[in-house]
């Protein structure tokens, strides 16, 4: 078996591994779940959380990427945002087509408040499994690192700017300037890599990279005269295209805490240490999360409504619970005026 073949079999290997971390792992990178509608079959997918029933982390992860959003980017300062507090889905039509798109936010049994969602469309797909912070290879093996260091890979590591001692992802940042990135952006150092109102190119550790191209279309919950209700709607007309749909929240008062918390690592580390040795709370791996930043990034349940030139996607188990019940209560209130009468 030649080199080429090897090398193309061992990165379906880690592509599948990628794919199912990202299954199984709630928020841990970027995870497509089903397709959401496929028009060249004209199948819905599945409810439930692979589906129509998403949960997403925080309340932020869509006014976070939004341009001048107040918080984090502002005419003065652009830290983009983390992908990982949004919940990424996607659809594919085959021809012009007559598209809506609602999102409603449920009650989560943990506590966390309601979503106020946003969403984004995009052309296009990142790959499965993409993260901030694409550069870190802690972990991975020697054979690993070989094979992830594909030229668009390196290409892509190369144009990052640098993440903030703060950031998650600021562990990357040693490989990421091996590899002639690092430098700070004219806004500064980076929280993320995701733009809720602009262009997004992410990469994974199986070395893929790819961009999916913003579309306009960006709708949210509060947001530029919209009613804080807790729903998120848009209808229009799309072409043919694989379409990301990119679900977060849109509370300003979460962003500003959640990155009040973010930002708690302080200043730059002196050469040849890490935002760890100094007790950096969200960038160590994971370990030293403190409590109100896990309760700002506790899951907010979503439903996902959708139609495509009249065709109507299932009803999502919540929404059909929530009919089931409203159906009772009518029935109810019925037999009270018949035996009334």
């Amino acid at each position: 078996m030649g080199d080429k073949k090897i090398r193309s079999v061992v990165l379906g290997v880690l592509s599948a591994v990628a794919l199912m971390v990202t299954a199984e792992g709630a928020s841990a990178h970027v995870g497509y779940g089903t397709s959401l509608y496929d028009q060249a079959t004209n199948t819905w997918g599945p409810l439930g959380t692979a589906g129509f029933n998403p949960t997403v982390s925080s309340n932020a992860g869509w006014i976070s990427g939004m341009s001048n959003n107040g918080v984090n980017r502002t005419a003065a300062i652009d830290t983009l945002a983390d992908s990982h507090n949004n919940r990424f889905r996607f659809f594919t039509l085959t021809e012009p087509s007559h598209v809506s798109i609602t999102v409603v936010g449920m009650p989560n049994a943990n506590g966390a408040s309601i979503l106020n969602p946003g969403f984004s469309l995009f052309m296009g797909q990142v790959p499965q499994g993409s993260h901030d912070g694409v550069g870190d290879t802690n972990g991975l093996t020697a054979a690993q690192i070989a094979i992830m260091r594909t030229p668009e890979h390196l290409a892509y590591l190369a144009n990052q700017p640098a993440f903030a001692t703060w950031s998650p992802f600021f562990d990357a940042m040693d490989e990421i300037t091996a590899e002639g990135g690092g430098a700070v952006d004219a806004g500064g150092p980076k929280w993320g890599v995701y733009r809720a109102d602009g262009s997004v190119t992410m990469g994974n550790n199986a070395g893929m990279v790819s961009t999916m191209t913003y579309t306009g279309i960006s709708v949210g919950d509060g947001y530029n005269g919209d009613a804080l209700d807790n729903v998120a709607s848009w209808t229009g007309a799309l072409g043919p295209g694989t379409y990301s749909l990119v679900i977060g929240g849109t509370s300003q008062s979460d962003l500003q805490e959640l990155f009040d918390l973010v930002q708690q690592g302080i200043g730059n580390p002196a050469a040849g240490y890490t935002a760890c040795d100094y007790g950096n709370p969200v960038s160590c791996n994971g370990t030293s999360y403190p409590a109100d930043y896990g309760i700002l990034r506790r899951a907010r349940n979503m439903f996902i409504r959708m139609s495509v030139n009249g065709n109507m996607s299932p009803v999502p188990v919540p929404a059909a619970a929530y009919l089931f019940g409203v159906g009772l209560v009518g029935l109810v209130g019925l037999a009270r005026r018949k035996k009334i009468s």
